[in-house]
């Protein structure tokens, strides 16, 4: 395996959550990395570090810096990213489908259209090892937009396919210092949980929860949980409970005094199955 060159921070860098919200350094960022080093590693763990890492350029060269949050997924047994664009002045966007899709032309195909008179603020693509080897294109595109009148800030999503535009995720965005109770309880109103069996720190985990943020997912075949703006020691808490390879908390332990600037989003999907709860993906995001 041949690592790319790190990309060091540069001095007009921002720093941003994976709601592209900004945040100030929790340490002086001075000589120390940028996330985007996280996301090649993966791609060079998985065995697609150069097509992959140059289509995440090609992106950035066209939005500019900072404008793409990047999201490593794994589900047990397999790496596979996934790439969010958001533009919250909706029907004003400059960051558009249109516009991320042809950027992406000389990567991998898609035939995918949505109107862009719709007022969403955010889409997201999945990207695979099948599309470095010409074998897949891009089959859907995840629609996110608002959700007025929600007591809690909330978001819902819907998949685009050839075939179908389906409903798929509603969030729910809690203050995770203020609003414990109210996270406790969004959890616990579940399709896919039997109550009262499940104990609130089986899924909301303490080690994770002294964070700025938590998101409570309901979705179709499962819910999941997010812990938004943990610190690098906590994702590396998270990486080996959810068993991702073991070469990625390796490359971030290594690197850690150089990566301790920055925050992190993490997330998991579950569902219960013979009575306990099983853990289905895990997630840890950035920006580049």
């Amino acid at each position: 395996m041949t690592m790319v060159r790190l990309e060091p921070i540069g001095p007009n860098d921002r720093y941003h959550d994976y709601c592209l919200w900004e945040y100030e350094p929790v340490s002086s960022s001075q000589g120390k990395l940028r996330s985007i080093n996280l996301l090649d590693h993966s791609f060079e763990v998985a065995g697609v570090g150069e097509w992959l890492g140059t289509l995440c350029r090609a992106i950035r060269n066209a939005l500019g810096p900072f404008k793409t949050v990047w999201g490593v997924k794994f589900d047990g047994s397999t790496l596979s990213w996934e790439l969010y664009f958001y533009d919250y002045r909706r029907l004003e966007r400059e960051v558009s489908i249109p516009r991320v899709l042809d950027a992406l032309k000389p990567f991998v195909s898609c035939g995918l259209v949505y109107p862009e008179t719709r007022p969403y603020f955010m889409f997201s693509i999945d990207l695979h090892t099948a599309m470095v080897r010409s074998e897949s294109c891009i089959e859907k595109i995840s629609i996110y937009l608002g959700n007025p009148g929600c007591m809690v800030s909330s978001g819902i999503s819907y998949e685009l396919t050839k075939n179908d535009l389906v409903f798929n995720n509603l969030y729910y965005f809690f203050d995770a210092k203020t609003q414990m109770e109210d996270i406790v309880g969004k959890a616990a109103c579940s399709a896919h949980l039997d109550l009262p069996t499940v104990r609130p720190q089986t899924i909301i985990w303490p080690e994770l929860a002294d964070c700025k943020c938590i998101v409570v997912a309901n979705k179709r075949a499962n819910d999941g949980i997010y812990f938004s703006r943990i610190t690098v020691d906590r994702l590396l808490y998270f990486l080996r409970r959810l068993s991702f390879p073991p070469a990625l908390a390796a490359f971030i332990e290594n690197y850690r005094d150089s990566l301790d600037h920055l925050l992190y989003d993490v997330g998991f999907d579950y569902t219960m199955e013979e009575g306990d709860v099983k853990l289905i993906k895990g997630s840890y995001y950035g920006v580049f």
